[in-house]
């Protein structure tokens, strides 16, 4: 570990990209951190995206810290709360306030809160005079094992989730598992939804590690929560070195999100969290690689388990209408030419991507899921 002032750092790793790179920094305390990381830059503005429930927890102490740095102006931009506001008519909202502001190339936009915000503040830094500084501090589990790490930022269209977006990477996230104490139960298990992924895909001990631990982990146990975050950081900032725009491996990182986008694309955003689809997700996939004879009964009992145990949603709602949620799926980014290209398991451990599964085993996976 590595003293840093009053504050240990607990981990700080770099995800080394061509263009930038991302500093990935977790610390035990608060954030004094990112004071010492933004005096060494020259930021004319900084503009603060939240939620309005985040701002209220965490902005005071935020806006306290940044009393320090030498910028023209620091304000917060409050939005409401909800995967349906990571929107184009949210984001034309913060660059108007941003340019009313009068922000410039020099400045900075800090996302503070969940992937929702992460996601959409990534978005309007990407491309607000084609591109300013960003910093991410994930406030939720999701934003701190996954959202904010790789440089996937977007907005969601009606018919689409994720649709509109750009590759651009934080200068900076800062990691402070402390916000979680505060996190409202329902989201801080959404957020295990990427954890359990990581598990699933690339680190079987990962996963024997969550089967034995969730108990600790649901009660918040500092210790237990900090390897998970470094852990799941660990993996995808690895995955992410290798194939930074998705033309490989990066691909598996997808696994049961495909379902999960249908999922929430048809409920309007406003029924499921992200990890609770993607639990669900994780689910109809796990029953997709059994149709295709690539796992057995055993991988798919383990996969509902531990999502189960996590206290996740594993089945959909009855009132879903299956073929429009596989249509929705051929509509999927992930999608090509009409073809539906799923991550399919082949153990703990190991994935793969499957080229134009037919609709046949897709129907059936979502059936087993009734």
């Amino acid at each position: 570990m590595i003293l840093y002032k009053n504050s240990v750092i607990l981990q700080n790793m770099n995800i080394q990209m061509a263009e930038q790179d991302s500093r990935i920094v977790s610390t035990s305390e608060r954030l004094e951190i990112l004071v010492e990381f933004l005096k060494d830059q020259d930021f004319s503005s900084i503009l603060i995206i939240a939620d309005h429930r985040i701002f209220a927890l965490h902005g005071e102490p935020l806006l306290k810290l940044l009393d320090t740095i030498k910028a023209n102006s620091v304000e917060p931009m409050i939005i409401p709360s909800g995967e349906q506001y990571k929107s184009l008519a949210m984001a034309e909202n913060c660059w108007t306030h941003m340019h009313a502001m009068g922000l410039d190339r020099k400045s900075l936009v800090i996302a503070l809160g969940g992937g929702v915000v992460t996601d959409l503040g990534g978005f309007v830094a990407s491309t607000y005079m084609r591109g300013v500084a960003n910093v991410a501090i994930p406030t939720t589990l999701m934003g701190m094992v996954d959202a904010a790490i790789g440089g996937k930022t977007a907005v969601n269209l009606p018919t689409g989730k994720n649709i509109v977006g750009a590759f651009y990477h934080p200068k900076l996230i800062a990691i402070a598992p402390h916000y979680l104490n505060s996190l409202p139960d329902r989201e801080f298990r959404s957020g295990l939804a990427e954890v359990i992924k990581y598990g699933v895909i690339l680190d079987p001990e990962l996963f024997a590690y969550l089967e034995k631990h969730l108990p600790a982990i649901l009660n918040k146990n500092l210790k237990s929560l900090e390897s998970i975050i470094y852990k799941s950081c660990a993996l995808k900032a690895d995955v992410v070195q290798k194939d930074e725009k998705e033309q490989g491996l990066r691909a598996i990182l997808n696994w049961g999100h495909t379902f999960a986008h249908a999922i929430e694309t048809a409920t309007n955003y406003d029924t499921y969290l992200h990890g609770e689809a993607v639990s669900i997700g994780m689910c109809c996939a796990a029953s997709a690689s059994l149709e295709k004879g690539l796992v057995d009964k055993e991988f798919v009992k383990k996969q509902v388990s531990i999502c189960q145990q996590a206290g996740l949603p594993t089945k959909i709602s009855k009132d879903l209408d299956i073929d429009h949620l596989i249509d929705l799926m051929k509509a999927d980014k992930k999608s090509l030419s009409g073809q539906i290209n799923l991550i399919l398991a082949k153990k703990i451990g190991q994935v793969e991507l499957v080229k134009n599964v037919d609709r046949d085993t897709i129907k059936k996976a979502f059936l087993a899921r009734l």
